[in-house]
């Protein structure tokens, strides 16, 4: 299977995760429910590997992947300790919109970055998705 219906699986998911832990806010403390639902994530990322037969140690070791997964988890970290605050404080039809502007984030660090392809219709779906945000939080 391609990484398109993965993507749209994840895209549905995280939006029902978003209704689930504004159920969960009602009654469970924020900090909590962090640690439960990434605890949770990292089960099912060592069952990934353990399934697929990825080495814990495959391509660890003092070197720039290795940096930059480490750079990644302390980025992961603030946005997701961000955005479940943030979720626990606010209206699920506001912060999550707000959030999902992340995309655009990726998208532009992609071209800016990554080298990826810069073109017009990109560009204009990054200008309508901030145009969507702008207008889902008023």
């Amino acid at each position: 299977m391609g990484y398109l219906p993965w993507a749209l699986f994840a895209m549905v998911t995280y939006g029902i995760v978003a209704v689930l832990l504004k159920l969960a806010f009602r009654g469970i403390n924020p900090a909590f429910t962090l640690v439960v639902t990434n605890g949770v994530l990292v089960l099912a990322g060592l069952g990934w590997m353990a399934t697929f037969g990825s080495g814990v140690t495959r391509g660890l070791g003092a070197n720039a992947a290795t940096a930059w997964m480490g750079l990644a988890a302390i980025v992961l970290s603030a946005s997701i300790l961000s955005y479940y605050k943030a979720l626990s404080l606010g209206p699920a039809s506001i912060v999550v919109p707000i959030f999902a502007l992340s995309l655009t984030v990726a998208a532009v660090l992609g071209f800016l970055v990554l080298g990826e392809p810069m073109k017009p219709t990109r560009i204009a779906g990054i200008a309508l998705a901030v145009i969507a945000i702008l207008l889902l939080t008023r």
